[in-house]
């Protein structure tokens, strides 16, 4: 089984150190699971978001993603199940062989 690597966004500015991270990890046969939360979900709405799908799962905090106003705004590749609680990113946590927070 390939080790998991866990990638918690709580910045809006880190998107190219979060493709960056997770496309290297990727590379090197690892699994990526991102969860954005707090600030980090303003990074959502860069154009270039979508790309991180191809490298992991992604995840968003669903409370952030509302209050700063960003609910009915679709995601292009994220479904209503990828719009998740902070008990998604305890989960990362324990489950993650490597977890990093930007």
């Amino acid at each position: 089984m390939a080790q998991t690597l866990g990638i918690c966004v709580t910045t809006k500015e880190s998107f190219t150190h979060v493709i960056g991270i997770a496309e290297a990890a990727k590379a090197a046969g690892k699994k990526v699971e991102i969860f954005f939360t707090g600030d980090g979900v303003h990074q959502s709405q860069l154009p270039e978001f979508t790309k991180l799908m191809e490298f992991g799962e992604v995840a968003i905090c669903e409370v952030s993603y509302i209050s700063y106003g960003y609910k009915g705004i679709e995601i292009p590749g994220l479904g209503d199940k990828d719009f998740v609680t902070q008990a998604r990113n305890a989960e990362m946590v324990e489950e993650c062989d490597r977890y990093i927070v930007l």
